[in-house]
């Protein structure tokens, strides 16, 4: 990949949709970070969306960095613009690993949520469900059983109820993202009382359904790999929150990075790389 390649545009934050929830706490340290930076380092990953004659982008990745954008009142913002669907762009699914709760006391928050009901399946019948979307997830617990959330078919009420569903449980449990939905992989003690919530594993067009649609799944429990990525492009908050028409900041924008790259400050790494000040 050459640096020529990446698809870098400043556009209004107002057609910026996010299709996750955000935590508010990361997004006051953020909005922190950029008044005293500011600089964003790394744009958002979006995808192109229509609605209807509109352009939407939304936020694949970077909805912390948006929304924080947002809170400081600047009108536009960088973001790297992803082929959503290039075969090369992964769309993944986190799930929860939940500790020390019983099985009792986690059904009983459950039931207290409106619209979801717990219904006992087989592994075989949840993963089923959960492919058509006819159950928003499903539980597996330490002694085997499964149980299966069903709620509304409706996209959006099912996004709606997933994050009633994280909001009954969070705060009583330890929770941890996982990939694998292996209890005994997960869990290193036995004796510990644990579950998995395992949620959808969406389809890029359904991410972009909800986010037209104003719905939001809960945070970090879609999980993108995108090839690329554009860091540590440190654009000026200055430029971001001028008056300038988007036309001239895009032609700034343009000028500076071919000046980045005639003076070879653009580099690409096609190693993976851990970060250690994010």
């Amino acid at each position: 990949m050459k640096a020529s390649e990446l698809k870098l545009s400043i556009v209004p934050l107002a057609q910026v949709l996010l299709h996750e929830e955000i935590e508010y706490k990361r997004v006051d340290t953020l909005v922190e970070q950029l008044r005293a930076d500011r600089v964003l380092k790394n744009p958002p990953m979006v995808a192109l969306a229509e609605n209807g004659t509109e352009t939407r982008y939304v936020v694949l990745d970077g909805a912390s960095r948006s929304s924080a954008l947002q809170a400081l009142d600047i009108p536009d913002i960088l973001v790297q613009i992803v082929d959503y669907n290039s075969p090369q762009v992964k769309l993944e699914s986190w799930h929860h690993l939940l500790l020390d709760i019983s099985i009792e006391d986690l059904r009983r928050e459950l039931d207290s949520v409106a619209c979801v009901t717990l219904v006992e399946m087989d592994l075989a019948r949840a993963e089923r469900e959960l492919e058509a979307r006819t159950i928003l997830g499903y539980l597996k617990f330490t002694d085997g059983t499964i149980t299966g959330l069903r709620c509304s078919s409706d996209p959006g009420e099912q996004a709606h109820a997933l994050n009633e569903v994280v909001r009954s449980y969070e705060s009583k449990v330890e929770l941890y993202r996982v990939a694998s939905t292996d209890l005994e992989q997960l869990v290193a003690d036995p004796r510990r009382l644990a579950a998995v919530m395992v949620f959808p594993r969406y389809k890029p067009a359904e991410i972009i359904q909800l986010a037209l649609g104003g719905a939001r799944v809960p945070m970090g429990i879609t999980r993108h790999i995108i090839p690329g990525r554009a860091l540590r492009v440190n654009m000026p908050l200055d430029v971001l929150e001028s008056a300038q028409s988007l036309e001239e900041k895009n032609a700034w924008f343009d000028a500076w990075v071919q000046a980045k790259m005639k003076q070879r400050h653009v580099r690409y790494y096609q190693e993976p790389v851990f970060l250690f000040d994010e």
